[in-house]
């Protein structure tokens, strides 16, 4: 029971640590306005699906590499890596490849 509660807490606070630093990125906020903010929307998550697991899809990598071949200049990979959190190379793999092609998969032979 007490690691359900800590795990509940950490998953609470985790929330709160995430809502916190988008509103202060999107919204340009002082940190105490969004943890306030933060406060009130993990305080409606909790009304609307405490209790309950809650699916939440990681980012759509195609809609990401859209962005970074509508942005690429030629000179700033190094600028794109920093912004997306990427190394330079998987930048450069990305405006590289066209992503609209479907995915080749291969199975080993047996």
């Amino acid at each position: 029971m007490i690691s359900d509660l800590n795990r509940d807490t950490d998953t609470a606070v985790e929330l709160h640590r995430i809502l916190t630093a988008a509103i202060i990125r999107g919204f340009s906020l002082t940190e105490s306005a969004a943890a306030a903010l933060a406060d009130q929307l993990a305080a409606e998550v909790r009304r609307e699906a405490g209790g309950g697991h809650v699916y939440i899809p990681g980012p759509n990598l195609s809609v990401r590499n859209r962005a970074i071949r509508a942005a690429f200049r030629g000179n700033n990979l190094d600028e794109l890596a920093r912004k997306y959190s990427l190394s330079r190379r998987q930048v450069e793999r990305i405006v590289q490849n066209n992503d609209t092609a479907p995915v080749k998969m291969s199975v080993g032979a047996r």
